[in-house]
């Protein structure tokens, strides 16, 4: 076998190499007509070629798309030595002795070089812009590294491969190539997904939402296990967490034993964990994440838009932002006098329209959402809810996004009314849309019952009794009289 052959053997095992390192790297070759035949070693061979390195995003089994480049990922370019006397000393390709060996480091990628090879001081580093970067280099080996993956959610990088410069086209008669072009791919992290279910477990503030999160598991190259991986979703002020569930592929994991939950609100995989997500690359971690609706609303739409998932360092946030609204009705109770007075003791139901959508006549036996009963101010403060007025309610819940003025209607009864007073039985449909600006306040008022009629208190008994007093005071006055002259005769 001549010298010229045994190089080109060798140079072709770079390209066959890099190819079976887990299907992410592509090698491919732009061959100059001037030096396509010319070994490195032979008279008038160059002894400069370049390295492109384009870099796309996708699946390592898919064809490249050339609208999925990667911009602003760095690779680092070392070139490969041998040991001698201490002194790491690049390898001389036209040197046929030099190529002894190199089937071993090639077949020893992604690992870096081990004696007797080393890697040289002579390195280069730069990104791709517009998902290239090309590497001016001089003849000989090097040891290629995907160092940083930029702003690109990459969780898994390319596996380090080698580069002989030139690179063998094939068997005898295809030439060289002093321009190798290697187009790795990388599957990008997905961002996690939210919604939320369509009503919460009551109506009332106090009640538990439910926000299902879907969390893809990136895909790792190289047999690359998981060292790091968190979920995190950062609550809105009004809402705490009640509890939280995670499964993947139908099994529910442990808490404490495979993830444990902290602050607000994070899940961090334990080792046993990871091993779980190892086991299941491009599958699905699911979350079910009950939460409690507190008070005070500044506005009535919460949103929880800071939520995201993190793999071996590298973060992606969700982007689908859900939302549930929620409003407030107050109710004031008063009499019908004039100035009006504050009832106390009247008792309210609030309960959901019938499925006409309409109150029924009187307040039903079954399902009231919210009672409460007016105070000495006649403002109904309302049991089992925080705050007890105005009475939080449920609006809507929205899965993906905002959604414009929504609203909700519901029916409040008075069930009892207070002491002499007669109840508005009659329910009244109140619609209730979200916001502490935007408070349904009603008035309920209750007429006095009428007392009883009392005896000669008619315009007929006045007048007898007029008649009748008249007449006591004149028999009166005559016997005053009399009884004066009696004295006076005596």
């Amino acid at each position: 076998m001549g010298k010229n052959t045994a190089l080109r053997r060798f140079a072709a095992g770079v390209g066959a190499v890099a190819l079976g390192l887990a299907g992410t790297l592509a090698m491919t070759q732009t061959a100059s007509a001037d030096v396509s035949n010319v070994g490195p070693d032979q008279p008038e061979a160059p002894t400069q070629g370049t390295l492109t390195i384009n870099k796309y995003a996708g699946s390592h089994t898919a064809t490249p798309n050339p609208e999925d480049l990667l911009d602003g990922v760095e690779f680092t370019v070392t070139q490969v030595g041998r040991d001698v006397g201490g002194v790491c000393t690049a390898i001389d390709l036209t040197d046929a002795a030099q190529w002894t060996g190199l089937d071993t480091l090639f077949a020893s990628a992604p690992a870096t070089p081990a004696a007797p090879f080393c890697l040289t001081t002579v390195a280069q580093d730069d990104v791709t812009v517009d998902g290239q970067v090309v590497f001016d280099l001089n003849v000989g080996i090097y040891f290629v590294q995907e160092t940083d993956p930029g702003d690109n959610p990459i969780v898994s990088a390319v596996p380090n491969f080698y580069v002989s410069i030139p690179t063998s086209n094939g068997e005898e008669g295809d030439g060289w190539n002093y321009n190798v072009v290697a187009d790795p791919k990388n599957q990008l992290m997905e961002g996690p997904t939210k919604t939320i279910e369509g009503q919460p477990s009551g109506l009332v503030v106090g009640s538990n939402v439910t926000w299902p999160i879907s969390v893809p598991i990136p895909t790792l190259n190289n047999n690359d296990t998981f060292d790091t991986a968190s979920i995190y979703d950062t609550l809105d002020s009004r809402l705490t967490y009640v509890s939280s569930t995670l499964s993947v592929g139908g099994t529910e994991l442990v808490e404490g034993t495979d993830y444990n939950v902290s602050g607000n609100v994070v899940w961090t995989f334990t080792e046993e964990g990871r091993a779980i997500l190892d086991a299941n690359h491009g599958g699905i971690i699911s979350v079910s994440l009950v939460t409690r609706v507190d008070g005070e609303f500044e506005n009535g739409d919460i949103p929880n838009n800071t939520y995201g998932s993190e793999f071996n360092g590298a973060s992606v946030p969700g982007e689908k932002i859900p939302h549930t609204y929620w409003g407030q009705l107050s109710i004031l109770k008063s009499d019908d006098s004039t100035p009006v007075k504050a009832l106390e003791g009247a008792q309210f139901q609030v309960f959901l329209p019938n499925a006409a959508g309409t109150c029924e006549a009187t307040a039903p036996a079954t399902g009231s959402i919210a009672t409460g009963t007016s105070d000495e101010d006649g403002v109904v403060i309302w049991a089992g809810v925080t705050p007890s007025s105005p009475l939080g309610l449920w609006v809507a819940n929205s899965p993906d996004g905002p959604i414009a003025n929504p609203s909700k209607n519901y029916c409040v009864y008075e069930t009892v009314a207070p002491a002499g007073h007669t109840a508005s039985t009659a329910g009244q449909l109140v619609t209730i849309v979200p916001g502490v600006e935007s408070v349904n306040e009603i008035t309920v008022v209750n007429q006095k019952k009428d007392g009883p009629d009392l005896p000669l208190t008619g315009a007929e008994g006045t007048l007898a009794m007029t008649v009748g007093g008249l007449l006591l005071v004149g028999a009166g006055a005559a016997a005053i009289i009399v009884s004066r002259r009696r004295r006076t005769a005596a």
